[in-house]
């Protein structure tokens, strides 16, 4: 990626949080099948349900990754994970895919923000977050 359309991307991120390379989300996509396969689908299903709001998956959590807002900068909420990211756009992908016979799916190794069609329709990028910038981990301590 260029150093003028990371930094056009990146406007308005939080220190520490950069865009999430194509080999890191490639990872994430086998991470996220191996966690579906292990669970069974069930455990993903529950555990995706209490990450969905912060803008994560099972996987995203587990390395760190984040979607966010292409426009706010903010983690997408649930709703905007279900339906935009997982129904709308895997339906506009699921077309899209199959008419490029699969080209689409390598769609963040050649997009200058990395993104691929789930992220274009839903207008968000995945983005590295190693120390949680948001704060969206739950506070496990008592009072």
């Amino acid at each position: 990626m260029s150093t003028a359309s990371m930094s056009a991307t990146t406007n308005g991120l939080p220190p520490d949080v950069s865009v999430a390379s194509p080999w890191v989300r490639l990872g994430a996509y086998l991470v996220e099948a191996m966690l579906i396969l292990i669970t069974l689908g069930i455990g993903w299903l529950i555990w995706a349900a209490m990450t969905a709001g912060s803008g994560q998956t099972p996987a995203k959590r587990v390395l760190k990754l984040r979607v966010i807002d292409s426009r706010s900068f903010r983690p997408v909420g649930l709703a905007k994970m279900f339906w935009m990211r997982g129904l709308v756009a895997g339906i506009v992908a699921g077309i899209a895919i199959t008419c490029t016979f699969g080209v689409l799916l390598f769609m963040p190794f050649w997009d200058k923000r990395n993104q691929n069609i789930w992220d274009k329709v839903s207008s968000s990028y995945v983005v590295n977050d190693p120390s949680d910038a948001w704060n969206t981990k739950p506070n496990l301590t008592t009072h």
